[in-house]
């Protein structure tokens, strides 16, 4: 059963009772990340969930570590793009423990100048992680190109020359001013009642005091379309197609889970299918879906050798004119509607995803979306729907993007893009 109420405080608590779970999953969400960061600080947000578990007054970053493992719990954090989350896990006995290491974190975190500094080196080399994993490196290449000057092409994990240049009061200052109260969603799910948990947030994080900002303010990107080669010495060719999608406030959303489907979001997806079990070509390849306030992007990526880079892209062509021009099958319909509500059901079984769900919910809806009306919004799709959104993506090639990575001749291989 889902509840939500807001403390004086501004905080909004967002509960959802499982009597059958023997854990509770709590989350802080603040509505901060790297879209609403700029180029001189973008990373900032990323850097400050690290320090969140480099000490308080209170404990060290040791007995931080040391007590949740004493009872056995986990402790973790994130930063996305439009929101950033620290949260845990424990069983229902321990949850007062975990509601009072997570206030400490947010009230007493220290910000210690010899931790900031040690820390910087820690996050330019996950920095350097990154450039070194081509499959994950050509995203941020390709929403710096397709995002170009907009925020959301900024990595999350910001460059190496900012991170160097965090100082202590900058990060305690921006902490102040993007994670206040008013900007800060706790989730909870497990077996829990809303009062009782309600009372327990509230005596933890009552006295939690910040800026009285609003909501973040979103400017919405134009996309940039673009044919762009990045040569680097790599055994394989990397590749990244993109386009326009849809915001996670715009039902169309389905629709486009229900092709993403059918494209290359399962082993049995067109994609994976022609190209890598039938020619061996690839030893992996998908699409996907990214959804914002504002807007969103469908994607494909995969990587192979420099000799079947040409075959490889032109499969790709083949498969989005197909959906352009002919569309989906029934069956293929009726296969991933099952294929969606299956992966829905296997993710409620666990209580952090259910956390997770209530927290995104609330960010982008202001409220509680039933998991029946998604069963709803799914069932009653039908095959002309994703066909007007197959179009709505690749209508125009000029409107659909490609990222390479890799040595390759850029010039024959725009050539093939194009033509």
């Amino acid at each position: 059963m889902y509840r939500k109420t807001i403390l004086d405080n501004g905080i909004t608590v967002v509960t959802e009772s499982i009597p059958y779970f023997s854990t509770v999953s709590l989350g802080i969400w603040w509505k901060a990340g790297s879209r609403y960061e700029h180029q001189k600080n973008n990373g900032i947000s990323h850097f400050i969930e690290h320090m969140l578990f480099k000490g308080t007054s209170e404990r060290t970053a040791y007995d931080i570590a040391r007590e949740i493992d004493a009872i056995g719990g986990s402790i973790n954090a994130f930063t996305g793009k439009e929101y950033t989350c620290l949260y845990a896990r424990v069983l229902k006995k321990d949850m007062d423990t975990a509601l009072a290491i997570l206030a400490d974190m947010c009230r007493n975190s220290l910000f210690d100048s010899s931790d900031i500094e040690r820390e910087k080196y820690v996050i330019t080399q996950e920095i350097k992680m990154i450039e070194d994993n081509p499959e994950e490196y050509i995203y941020d290449m390709f929403n710096s190109s397709y995002f170009k000057d907009h925020s959301l092409g900024m990595p999350i994990l910001g460059s190496q020359q900012n991170v160097e240049g965090f100082a202590r009061e900058q990060l305690k200052g921006y902490f102040a001013d993007y994670y206040p109260p008013k900007n800060a969603i706790i989730t909870i799910t497990g077996r829990i009642k809303h009062e009782d948990a309600v009372a327990r947030v509230n005596r933890f994080f009552s006295d939690l005091r910040g800026g009285d900002i609003g909501g973040p303010s979103i400017i919405s990107p134009e996309p940039y379309n673009a044919f762009n080669v990045y040569e680097k010495e790599l055994e394989h060719v990397y590749l990244c197609i993109g386009t326009r999608g849809a915001s996670q406030v715009d039902k169309r959303r389905y629709c486009l889970y229900i092709l993403n489907a059918v494209m290359g979001g399962s082993m049995s997806s067109h994609l994976f299918q022609e190209i890598r079990e039938k020619r061996g070509l690839v030893y992996n390849i998908y699409s996907y879906v990214n959804c914002y306030h504002d807007m969103g992007t469908f994607g494909i990526s995969t990587s192979t050798s420099k000799e079947s880079i040409a075959e490889v892209l032109q499969l790709i062509k083949d498969e989005i004119a197909r959906i352009r021009n002919d569309g989906i099958t029934d069956a293929e319909l009726a296969f991933s509607k099952e294929h969606i509500k299956g992966n829905l059901f296997i993710s409620l079984e666990s209580s952090e995803t259910r956390m997770g769900r209530l927290a995104k919910n609330e960010i982008y809806f202001g409220g509680y979306i039933p998991f029946k009306e998604t069963l709803h919004e799914i069932d009653r799709i039908r095959k002309k729907d994703v066909d007007e959104i197959g179009r709505f993506l690749f209508d125009r090639p000029e409107n659909i993007s490609l990222t390479v990575l890799g040595s390759v001749a850029g010039e024959t291989l725009e050539n093939l893009w194009k033509s």
